[in-house]
């Protein structure tokens, strides 16, 4: 596919319909795209697990795994191939595997040996269908690991200083973009999901929304990774340094040229030596603009997540549906039945509807009479802003101290109590007290230089009456956390 894109002075130029077929994504546009994508990644999976695709065999798999859904396929106008007349599962299989080899998704290349008819996915096709599953399955991007690569083979490079330097810097440019391009999707997804949330007007598709998708293939495999286990910035400042070494070092850049020459990357020693320069600077820019990327990713999430727990509150209090309306009309029958309206007289008779009631605690009860006090009357007083604003700043310093940063690193410390870690069932909770500072100190596990972090497992556990999820409180070695 890549020898087709060529490079000239005014830019990279790209000849798409010379690489795709004209109606390569038709499918898409057809009233059956669902059954072509659900067959497109059935026939993805296969072919993963074999070089070629054997038509019996996957006529065999199209049958078992699209049995129903091939049976409610619709005609299609200008359609070849007669649809209608292929009423059973092996003709709608056929029919599917010539309209892949019509729209280019498949190409067909014999068996020399049996002279069986065999199938395989063009590049671009498994491209394209690659693709199509790592966004569907949420795939686990460990941004620790471009980092890391990229730091080893500098480092080896920079210590043997032969050809390993060229082949060094190669893997490095493009381990960096890599990981460029994969924050910028990270912080692309965050962003799209905290836009839908203006199509979400219900409580059930909110909660949907977050647990089910946001924490699942975003927050969980990606994002917590981020901030937990993969430390991006821990192999940044040795990175930075070995290639500025290297940009100062000019035997360093004339080696790495002459590879790129020897390799055929590049005709004339120049031309490499100027290509060598460019993708070091490259390198370094990306590093120099990652914390701002990283601040955006956690500004975004946090954004989103305040916005989703917002927009949650807000429909868990306002009933704005007819149902909700209605609700709230037969709630106020029985206070408005007192004064006997014609409108409540006609409701009441037309519909089945009563007042219960319930045998409590409080049914014997009567309540004291209430005596009537007159205050007497006093001189007025005024009270300045001044007073208010001191009296506010009193306070504001009253709930600092019940729950500040220090206690509650105190009350994790008392929990691990000198151990490594400790799970949800391991926890003691004996008052209100010690949830809410559960409480906060999750919410601040993200914080920077923290003696200790949470990771969060599946399910929930009741401890003394606290329902808390499965989760895991380990002390963070080599931090030294300063309690002021």
């Amino acid at each position: 596919m890549w020898h087709l894109l060529a490079v000239s002075g005014k830019g990279l130029t790209v000849e798409f319909f010379a690489v795709f077929p004209q109606n390569f994504f038709s499918l898409f546009a057809s009233p059956n795209r669902e059954v072509y994508a659900e067959a497109l990644l059935l026939l993805h999976r296969h072919y993963r697990q074999e070089t070629r695709l054997k038509k019996a065999e996957l006529v065999s798999r199209l049958v078992a795994g699209l049995e129903t859904r091939m049976l409610e396929m619709e005609a299609e106008e200008g359609d070849l191939y007669g649809l209608g007349e292929e009423v059973n599962l092996s003709g709608r299989a056929h029919f599917l595997l010539r309209k892949f080899l019509e729209t280019g998704w498949l190409e067909v290349e014999p068996d020399l040996s049996s002279f069986e008819e065999c199938y395989i996915v063009p590049g671009y096709a498994s491209k394209v269908l690659n693709l199509f599953y790592d966004i569907l399955q949420g795939r686990t991007v460990e941004y620790n690991g471009y980092v890391h690569s990229t730091y080893s083979s500098l480092k080896t490079a920079d210590q043997e200083r032969d050809e390993q330097l060229y082949y060094a810097l190669r893997h490095a440019h493009q381990a960096t973009q890599q990981l460029w391009a994969s924050l910028r999707e990270l912080l692309d997804n965050i962003r799209q999901y905290h836009q839908r949330l203006q199509q979400q007007v219900e409580v059930r598709g909110l909660l949907v929304e977050h647990f089910d998708k946001f924490r699942v293939l975003i927050s969980d495999k990606v994002y917590h990774p981020l901030k937990t286990f993969d430390s991006v910035p821990r192999f940044k400042q040795r990175i930075v340094g070995i290639l500025k070494k290297w940009l100062r070092d000019s035997e360093v850049l004339l080696e790495i040229a002459r590879t790129s020459v020897k390799r055929g990357e590049c005709r004339e020693l120049g031309a490499a030596r100027e290509q060598v320069v460019s993708r070091i600077v490259e390198i370094l820019d990306i590093y120099d603009k990652l914390d701002e990327l990283l601040a955006q990713i956690d500004r975004k999430n946090s954004a989103y997540t305040r916005a989703s727990v917002e927009r949650m509150q807000y429909y868990l209090n306002t009933d704005r549906d007819i149902r909700g309306k209605l609700v709230e009309v037969l709630k106020s029958l029985p206070s408005l039945r007192r004064g006997e309206t014609a409108l409540v007289r006609a409701i009441s008779e037309g519909l089945p509807l009563f007042e219960p009631g319930y045998l409590d605690e409080y049914s014997l009860y009567s309540p004291p009479r209430k005596r009537e006090h007159l205050p007497e009357q006093g001189e007025r007083t005024t009270v300045s802003a001044r007073e208010i604003e001191a009296e506010m700043a009193e306070f504001k310093e009253r709930l600092k101290k019940a729950y500040s940063h220090r206690k509650i690193v105190e009350f994790m410390l008392s929990l691990l109590s000198g151990r490594d870690s400790l799970t949800t069932g391991e926890l003691t909770m004996e008052d209100n007290e010690d949830f809410v500072r559960l409480l906060l100190a999750v919410v601040k596990s993200g914080e920077e230089e923290l003696p200790y972090r949470v990771e969060f497992k599946d399910g929930y556990l009741y401890v003394n009456g606290y329902r808390l999820p499965e989760m895991v409180i380990a002390a963070e070695t080599g931090v030294a956390h300063v309690v002021g």
